[in-house]
C-alpha cells in the first residue's frame, strides 16, 4: 500500500512538473530580444540550416538512381563540389547547349542580412515595405541599421502621452465631401506615421514602464540643429531670384542709430496777440482810462516744472493798451490798460488726489506813466502803484477733457491760502497814495488776511474758449476781489477776436458817487493771434 502511495504522489508531481513547463510564460524580455536582435536570428537560421544537408553535399549517385544516371552525364560534371564557397565567390553558369542537362546548384549568401532581406537592383537590402505593420518589424534592430525611423532609436520618455487629434468634441463624418487634393499627395500618410510612432510608443510606456531607463530629465541639454539666419535666407527665401538686379542689395535690417530722449521737467508755452480794441472806463477806474478806439497788445509767457510730485508753475503776463486823445489838449495819444504781472505758485502733492500743499504770490504793476484828461498830474507809474499778495495753503487743481466733443476740455486751479498778505506799495511822490487805499503820508500798506484765488480755463471747441480768473482776499476788515473774464473766438489760426470784462471792487478806497466801491473795465478787439 505504501508502495502504491508512493507511486501516485510520484506521478503527481511529474504530472505537475511537465505541465508547467507546457504552460509557462515565455519570459518578455527573451521574446523581444528573439525578435528584434538580427544577430540571434542569423544565428538560428545558420543553425538551422547546418543541420539540413545541402544539395552541394549530396553526390551525383544519391540525386539519381543507378539506373536512371546517364553515363555522359559523368564527363559533364565536376568530380568533387567544394562544401564550402567564399562570401565573395561567383558561380557562373556553364554554357548551355541541347546536350546539357541543368543540375541545381544551392543559393551562396554573400552576407548574413540576405538571409533575412533581398536586395535592391543596386546592391541595397530592401526592408519591408508595410513597416506599420508589427508582422513586419519581426527581426528588425538598430543593429547594423542606418537610424532612419525614430522606432528603432532608444527608448526614452519624453513625456508625449496625450494623442495629437484627442478632441472632446463629437468628430462629424467628412467622408462624403469632396477632397481637392488626393490624401496621399498631402501631409496626411506623413501624420499617420507620426501618430502610430507616437502610438507605440505611449503603448510600450504603459505595458513596460519598469524598462524605460531614462528621460528627457535625465540630459542637461537635447540635441537640435540649428541653421544660421544666412543659410535659412539663401536656402529658403523664394523671393531670392525675383529680387535679383545688377545692384545687390542686402537682405539684412538697417542700422537704426539709438537716441536716449531725456526727459523734460520744464513745459514752456506762450500767446502772443495784436489787435485793435474798442475800450470803456468808468469815470472811477482806479487807474483813470477814455473810451475810445485803441491797439492792443497781449503777451502771456509760461514756465511749468514738474518732477513726481514737486510742482511748480510761472506765468507772466503783459497787457497794454495805447489809444488816440481827440479830447486832451496835451497829448496825441494816452495809455490806457497797463499791465505786468506775475503769477507763481509752488506745491507737494498731498495725500488726496487733485490736492496740494502749495504757496503762491503773485505781483502785478505797470511800465508807463497815466495821466488824465488835460492834466499833467501824474496818476499812475512804474511801481505806483504795487500790489504784492502770498500765502500758504492748500491748492485742487482739476484738468479733464471731454469724452464727446473733441477738443473740448476744462481746466481749473483753486487756491486756498488761509494765511496771506497783501502789500500795497507807491514809489512815486507824485502820485497820489489815498487812491489806492494807503493812508496819507505813507507810501505802503500791510494787510493780513486769507485769500482765495480760482483760475478757470474752458475751451467750448478748438476755436472758442473762455479764461476766467477770481481774486479775493479779506482782511476781515475791507475786501478786494477782482473778477477777470476774457473770450477768445479764433476765427484761424492767426486771426482771433477778444473780449475782455474785469469787474474789481475795492471798499479801501473812496467810494465813487454812481458805481460807489465797484470798478469796471471792458475790452473788444481784433486781430492777429499767435500760440506755441
Amino acid at each position: 500500500m505504501k508502495q502504491l502511495l508512493t507511486f501516485f504522489i510520484i506521478s503527481f508531481f511529474s504530472l505537475a512538473s511537465t505541465a508547467t513547463e507546457a504552460y509557462q510564460v515565455p519570459d518578455t524580455l527573451n521574446l523581444f530580444e528573439n525578435i528584434t536582435d538580427i544577430s540571434r536570428q542569423i544565428q538560428q537560421r545558420t543553425t538551422a540550416r547546418e543541420s539540413i544537408p545541402l544539395l552541394e553535399e549530396v553526390s551525383p549517385e544519391n540525386m539519381f538512381p543507378e539506373e536512371t544516371f546517364p553515363e555522359a552525364l559523368s564527363d559533364t560534371l565536376p568530380e568533387v563540389l567544394p562544401e564550402v564557397f567564399p562570401p565573395d565567390t561567383i558561380l557562373l553558369t556553364p554554357t548551355l547547349n541541347e546536350d546539357t542537362i541543368i543540375v541545381p546548384v544551392p543559393f551562396v549568401s554573400r552576407n548574413p542580412l540576405d538571409s533575412i532581406y533581398t536586395r535592391k537592383a543596386n546592391g541595397t537590402l530592401q526592408l519591408p515595405e508595410y513597416y506599420q505593420s508589427a508582422y513586419a518589424l519581426s527581426g528588425l534592430t538598430f543593429n547594423d541599421t542606418i537610424f532612419y525611423n525614430p522606432l528603432f532609436l532608444p527608448m526614452i520618455y519624453n513625456g508625449k502621452i496625450i494623442p495629437r487629434d484627442l478632441t472632446f468634441y463629437s468628430s462629424e463624418d467628412e467622408s462624403d465631401k469632396g477632397l481637392l487634393i488626393p490624401q496621399d499627395k498631402t501631409f496626411a500618410p506623413r501624420l499617420k506615421h507620426v501618430d502610430f510612432i507616437q502610438r507605440v510608443r505611449r503603448d510600450y510606456y504603459m505595458e513596460y514602464p519598469d524598462r524605460v531607463r531614462y528621460s528627457v530629465l535625465n540630459f542637461s541639454s537635447l540635441p537640435s540643429v540649428r541653421t544660421s539666419d544666412e543659410e535659412v535666407r539663401e536656402s529658403f527665401n523664394p523671393f531670392r531670384k525675383l529680387l535679383e538686379s545688377e545692384t545687390a542689395y542686402s537682405l539684412e535690417a538697417p542700422g537704426v542709430d539709438i537716441f536716449e530722449i531725456e526727459r523734460k521737467y520744464w513745459v514752456r508755452s506762450g500767446e502772443h496777440s495784436f489787435q485793435f480794441a474798442q475800450n470803456y472806463f468808468s469815470d472811477n477806474w482806479h487807474k483813470g482810462g477814455t473810451n475810445n478806439l485803441n491797439f492792443n497788445s497781449y503777451h502771456v509767457l509760461r514756465a511749468n516744472y514738474k518732477k513726481e510730485k514737486v510742482k511748480f508753475n510761472n506765468t507772466i503776463e503783459w497787457r497794454l493798451s495805447v489809444f488816440n486823445a481827440p479830447d486832451d489838449s496835451l497829448r496825441e495819444y494816452r495809455i490806457g490798460n497797463d499791465l505786468l504781472r506775475y503769477y507763481g505758485d509752488f506745491g507737494i502733492d498731498a495725500f488726496v488726489k487733485g490736492w496740494s500743499y502749495s504757496m503762491n504770490m503773485e505781483a502785478k504793476s505797470q511800465l508807463f506813466n497815466s495821466y488824465p484828461t488835460n492834466s499833467n498830474d501824474l496818476r499812475s507809474a512804474l511801481l505806483s502803484p504795487l500790489y504784492v499778495n502770498a500765502g500758504v495753503g492748500l491748492k485742487y487743481a482739476v484738468n479733464k477733457k471731454s469724452e464727446r466733443v473733441r477738443h473740448r476740455n476744462v481746466k481749473w486751479d483753486l487756491a486756498i491760502a488761509p494765511i496771506s498778505i497783501n502789500y500795497r506799495y507807491v514809489g512815486n511822490d507824485s502820485v497820489d497814495v489815498v487812491r489806492y487805499g494807503i493812508p496819507e503820508g505813507d507810501k505802503s500798506l500791510l494787510d493780513l488776511g486769507s485769500t482765495i484765488t480760482s483760475i478757470l480755463k474752458y475751451d467750448f471747441t478748438r476755436y472758442i474758449s473762455w479764461d476766467s480768473r477770481l481774486t479775493y482776499f479779506t482782511s476781515y476788515d475791507k475786501v478786494i476781489t477782482e473778477f477777470e473774464n476774457s473770450l477768445n473766438m479764433a476765427l484761424s489760426n492767426a486771426f482771433s477776436t477778444r473780449l475782455y470784462l474785469n469787474v474789481r471792487f475795492d471798499d479801501s478806497v473812496p467810494a465813487d458817487p454812481t458805481l460807489g466801491f465797484w470798478q469796471v473795465n471792458q475790452t473788444l478787439s481784433f486781430g492777429l493771434n499767435y500760440k506755441w
